[in-house]
């Protein structure tokens, strides 16, 4: 089941998404952007993005691993990717899910890309929000792990016009996980380092120090686009 939530409320009972949002906000917040953008009096549109850069950032540990899986058959990645975070969720307890990007963004990007997987998932998304735009926060179980894969997947590989850091949150907030454009996790864990990197491994996982994109050799993304206005 996927169901609709608001950055606020999220904010508001998660003190760890609430702290890693501020703190990414405070570190990309940028005046020269601001100024330039108050010159066409849009200035609001750049701030109403920064939505929690003025709450408080909390004193925690935090350890940070990128895995991936080896799997280059672009295909049937997001099912695989999918049946292994399960196993990886399985291990932590870990049943419910937050989705959340950093800026107050949309995550309806380039409409106008045609490329056939990105249309796919924005149409399958519109059916979750019953909208063409959507700004805000997503709440999910399991069982709705491979649609949301599906669609995380391909808007972060092939639209650079979405946010670029989605994350994902189990609520009880022991991880966060980021998919990034080359299909590789970025795991972020708090406090307390439940997943070692033994336990990534004998899970399937594999650490990567260097990334490379799992499904082109010559690195160009195929069906990647930036929004032009």
């Amino acid at each position: 089941m996927i169901t609709l939530s608001t950055r606020k409320e999220i904010v508001k009972s998660k003190k760890f998404i609430s702290s890693e949002l501020t703190k990414l906000q405070k570190a990309i917040y940028d005046d020269e952007i601001f100024e330039d953008d108050k010159e066409d009096n849009e200035e609001h549109i750049y701030v109403e993005m920064y939505d929690v850069m003025h709450d408080e950032v909390l004193k925690y540990r935090t350890y940070n691993t990128i895995i991936g899986l080896n799997h280059s058959n672009i295909n049937t990645f997001t099912t695989t990717l999918s049946i292994k975070l399960t196993e990886l969720f399985n291990a932590i307890n870990a049943s419910e899910f937050i989705l959340i990007s950093h800026l107050k963004m949309d995550f309806f990007g380039n409409r106008k890309n045609k490329f056939k997987p990105l249309m796919n998932a924005y149409q399958a998304l519109e059916k979750i929000t019953g909208q063409k735009t959507y700004e805000e926060a997503f709440i999910f179980d399991l069982t709705s792990l491979p649609n949301m894969m599906q669609i995380l997947f391909w808007i972060t590989r092939c639209d650079a016009s979405v946010p670029e850091y989605i994350f994902m949150f189990d609520q009880e907030e022991k991880i966060q996980i980021s998919l990034c454009k080359y299909g590789n996790i970025h795991l972020t864990q708090f406090d307390t380092e439940v997943l070692s990197a033994k336990k990534l491994t004998d899970l399937g996982w594999t650490i990567i120090e260097d990334e490379l994109d799992n499904f082109s050799q010559a690195g160009a993304i195929e069906g990647r686009q930036l929004k032009m206005e």
